[in-house]
């Protein structure tokens, strides 16, 4: 009678797993169509807005809102008293060292293609 009772209860413990596991694997398929969702509704949108904002569209709605082209003569600038434009980028000098005016080699190269080829097949041939 103890083994039977002792069955029955890991029978119900192995049934309540089981029973919690496919729950959470239907939420799991619920949350994955819900994503998928969002993801093609992302998608709508996203197409919405390339089709609102394009130069075509964006030129009629803003005649439509009565703005036009401007002409040389209608724009007029600002002179704002104090203000100093940022400066202009100037890229970093590299690291390690001066750079030559005058353009030229690295002075890491001491030899030429030629001079090396010589010196190469001298090795090979015994020559020093």
């Amino acid at each position: 009678m103890l083994a039977l009772v002792a069955l029955l209860v890991v029978s119900a413990l192995y049934l309540a797993v089981n029973a919690r596991l496919a729950r959470a694997g239907r939420d799991v398929l619920g949350l994955q169509a819900h994503r998928a969702e969002l993801a093609r509704r992302a998608g709508e949108l996203t197409g919405s807005l390339a089709d609102l904002t394009t130069p075509k569209r964006m030129l009629e709605r803003a005649s439509s809102l009565g703005f036009h082209p401007a002409h040389a003569r209608e724009i007029e600038y600002l002179v704002v008293e104090g203000y100093t434009p940022p400066p202009a980028f100037v890229a970093p000098r590299p690291i390690g060292g001066q750079l030559e005016s005058r353009g030229g080699f690295s002075p890491a190269y001491t030899e030429t293609l030629g001079e090396w080829l010589q010196r190469a097949l001298a090795g090979i041939r015994g020559e020093r």
